[in-house]
């Protein structure tokens, strides 16, 4: 009998937790493994450091994310921003890959060039952009275009392999870079016309004044608001890897897609994939797996709060573009694969 007695209370008290459980988790209770993440996070700050100083777009998407992600993140730690500019964001790479804490504290934010940095040996890089833990990426370029007033000597891509066409360029950057890939890969005759230091701006005025007839970095999906920029120049090739969905510029053809072997398409992929994921967001190697896992879910969930997306996009006019960790992943371990002879004819097209 009184067996009988303690095999029912065993069986009652056994009933008695599974409902438990069921009860907490339709109340919607935190995962055990998101406990310790909380537990970490609680009444922490995490750094998010910027490489470039602050009131730049970088700076922006960092800021305006420190102020939104923070809840999404287990334990709700609050975020800061740290501008450690220098060397073309290398020297904030440098450090926060090396010397910062890597305990999921420390997240960053480079030039979009830096996963291509190690492969093309630029100077001073002590980092492998293929052990970053990437979060994701807010924006993209949107898409980088050759554009040529509507008045330009030739505004196609077979007329401008034939007649010569004035591009404006602030210098050694992806305003020149990309004209002279395309002079080299392409066979066109765009001429070069340095010495607006002032940036995009400066040469897009001097294409109102018609002392150049374009530029071969716009992006046009900035532009297109912008009458403008339809009234007074037409885009004649997209230097993204993807066509466009926009009606308005679906049809205008990819610099990739018109390489004329697959080494030289290599090449584009190499110095033009970046653009898809413009102002990534990575950890530095080391940060155990469960804290990086609720980082990047929490970077996700932020990506569609309807504040964040209404903050950002007074700055960014071109919106949200994001790109998963593992799309920056897939990319960064596809180019490390080329051939050393790709990577080596890519890197006079990249500048930092």
């Amino acid at each position: 009998m009184i067996r009988a007695i303690k095999d029912a209370t065993s069986i009652r008290a056994t009933i008695y937790a599974a409902l438990t459980v069921l009860v907490a988790a339709a109340l919607g209770s935190p995962p055990a493994a998101a406990q310790p993440v909380a537990d970490f996070y609680r009444d922490k700050t995490i750094d998010i450091v910027v490489g470039y100083t602050p009131g730049g777009g970088y700076d922006l998407a960092a800021r305006v994310l420190s102020r939104h992600m923070g809840k999404y993140i287990p334990g709700e730690p609050k975020m800061i921003v740290r501008n450690m500019p220098g060397a073309g964001t290398v020297l904030a790479a440098n450090h926060v890959n090396n010397i910062a804490a890597k305990d999921g504290t420390v997240i960053a934010i480079y030039a979009d060039l830096m996963p291509v940095a190690k492969l093309l040996d630029v100077p001073g890089v002590q980092f492998d952009p293929a052990k970053f833990g990437w979060i994701g990426s807010i924006t993209s370029r949107g898409m980088p275009t050759l554009i040529v007033r509507k008045d330009a000597p030739a505004t196609t891509l077979d007329g401008i392999r034939k007649t010569e066409v004035l591009i404006g360029a602030s210098g050694p950057d992806a305003t020149s870079s990309y004209a002279y890939l395309l002079n080299d890969l392409l066979g066109t005759k765009l001429k070069v016309l340095a010495g607006y230091t002032g940036g995009s701006s400066q040469i897009d005025l001097a294409i109102q004044r018609g002392e150049v007839h374009g530029r071969a970095s716009a992006d046009w999906n900035d532009r297109k608001h912008l009458s403008l920029w339809t009234d007074l120049t037409v885009p004649v090739l997209s230097l993204s890897l993807q066509r466009s969905t926009d009606p308005a510029t679906k049809d205008v053809p990819l610099a990739v897609d018109q390489a004329r072997s697959e080494e030289d398409r290599q090449i584009m992929e190499l110095v033009l994939g970046t653009n898809k994921f413009f102002r990534a967001f990575s950890t530095p190697p080391g940060v155990p797996a469960d804290r990086l896992a609720a980082l990047r879910d929490a970077f996700a969930k932020t990506m569609k709060d309807p504040e964040f997306v209404k903050e950002f996009i007074v700055g960014a006019p071109s919106g949200l573009d994001v790109t998963t960790h593992e799309e920056i992943e897939a990319f960064v371990a596809r180019i490390n694969k080329f051939p050393p002879n790709v990577v080596k004819r890519a890197a006079k097209y990249v500048s930092f």
